[in-house]
């Protein structure tokens, strides 16, 4: 711990920057006469320490966003701590997967580097880790936590914030990190952007009345709030003043629209229903058993990553069934050559209060494939009921899974296209673009 106050109080001179014209954490726009600079820097706050692995929303706008010519560079900052380092290499360690493994290596330097560390071969994507040293309540680590990520941020603006940018903050609540940061990092524009009903899911009153203060912390301020979900932008209105925009999830179509056969299946001459997605306490288990055990004549091939307990769950599914078939986690980038080899696809996810807010992104991938999607009446399945089979038990599921495997409707299957083509990242950004545009007038 000494340490640790040494070596911030070392780093906390090079951290200082000029504060001449930034938005802080009270809401008060300081323009400097000196921005002359026609391009938008973006500065995506995210909860999770994730990046290159899973293309989450987050993710998927800002690789949007650095596409766009009014749009200078792109920096993704993630929280980390200790325990997650530790758990970094252990994840690098046990994965089978060199893409993965790749992946880590990136994480491995953004940790280690005070300074944003490019990410792509284009120049315009960077990606930094900010160390939280402390996470509860106790009122000293707390101090001290928050004054070392005031001088990470000091290290993003001396090395990523020039003085003639126009800088957005795009922060995804809630993070115990992100008050400091947002207060440290010079920014013009501060937008949140709000991901699933996450005060529906908090397993305590302490957790939910952390998670509530976090959300008046960063939401009172911004200059606009999106949210993936409409339950969400009526929840949440208490937490702010403003208007929470309904700005659903999307998709990139051309990753998806693969008409080759799939390398990575051996399917045999079966068919095979996939699913590829997070496992975790949204899964229903009790329905993916039951689904199996239907229908051996089909395979169910599941991919994405899980922790030990939902491992233990599928490991005894897969070892009782012969049909079921768990691959692991994979790189996004994967993701879609799986999915052509997939007949159906499916989506055995929980619809009840804590899902209720969510938006499924996968979805919106499914249909950008075309095939036929089976899912529980989770967003945004209500949305696309004519177009997909939305099963409201597990015998209707059981039901609908059969009908699909047996489709052969080139007409829906381009329906689903082109709703995708309706739905994607490109048009979500435009929506922030949009906005930013107005706030900074004739200069971009």
């Amino acid at each position: 711990m000494v340490l640790l106050v040494a070596v911030a109080l070392v780093f906390a001179h090079y951290g200082k920057t000029n504060d001449e014209d930034f938005m802080d954490i009270s809401g008060q726009y300081q323009p400097s006469m000196e921005k002359q600079n026609t391009k938008v820097t973006f500065i995506f706050l995210s909860q999770m320490n994730n990046w290159g692995l899973y293309k989450r929303r987050n993710e998927a706008l800002l690789l949007e966003l650095s596409q766009r010519d009014s749009v200078e560079n792109v920096l993704h900052v993630e929280p980390f701590t200790a325990k997650g380092f530790v758990g970094l290499i252990v994840k690098w360690w046990r994965s089978p997967d060199n893409n993965i493994k790749q992946v880590f290596r990136l994480h491995f330097r953004k940790a280690l580097s005070l300074k944003p560390i490019l990410a792509d071969g284009g120049g315009k994507i960077y990606v930094y880790s900010i160390f939280v040293l402390y996470a509860g309540n106790f009122a000293l680590f707390k101090k001290l936590s928050n004054f070392l990520i005031r001088v990470q941020g000091g290290f993003i603006n001396k090395s990523f914030v020039r003085s003639k940018k126009n800088v957005v903050l795009v922060a995804y609540p809630p993070s115990y990190y992100l008050p400091a940061a947002i207060n440290a990092i010079k920014h013009d524009i501060l937008i949140a952007d709000l991901v699933d009903d996450v005060i529906a899911r908090a397993k305590n009153e302490v957790i939910k009345n952390t998670f509530i203060n976090n959300y008046k912390s960063v939401l009172s301020h911004c200059n606009w709030i999106f949210a993936n979900s409409p339950v969400v932008s009526d929840a949440y209105r208490d937490y702010t003043k403003q208007e929470i925009e309904f700005l659903p999830n999307g998709v990139d179509c051309n990753e998806y629209s693969k008409d080759s056969p799939c390398k990575l299946l051996k399917k045999d001459g079966r068919k095979v229903a996939g699913y590829v997605g997070n496992f975790f306490w949204v899964i229903d288990f009790d329905l993916l058993e039951y689904i199996v055990s239907c229908c051996p004549q089909v395979d169910f091939v599941l991919i994405g990553p899980t922790d030990k307990e939902r491992f233990n769950h599928i490991n005894n599914i897969a070892s009782r069934y012969n049909n079921c078939h768990y691959l692991g986690a994979r790189k996004f980038t994967e993701v879609p050559d799986y999915m052509a080899g997939f007949d159906v696809l499916i989506s055995f996810k929980k619809a009840d209060y804590k899902t209720r807010g969510n938006d499924s992104m996968k979805i919106y991938q499914y249909l950008a494939t075309g095939k036929p999607i089976v899912t529980t009446p989770v967003s945004p399945a209500d949305r696309f009921a004519d177009l997909i089979y939305v099963a409201s038990d597990k015998f209707e599921f059981v039901k609908y899974l059969k009908q699909a495997l047996e489709e052969n409707d080139p007409e829906i299957s381009r329906k689903r296209i082109n709703v995708a083509l309706e739905n994607t990242w490109s048009k979500r950004a435009d929506v922030i673009l949009d906005r930013v545009s107005k706030f900074f007038g004739e200069r971009i």
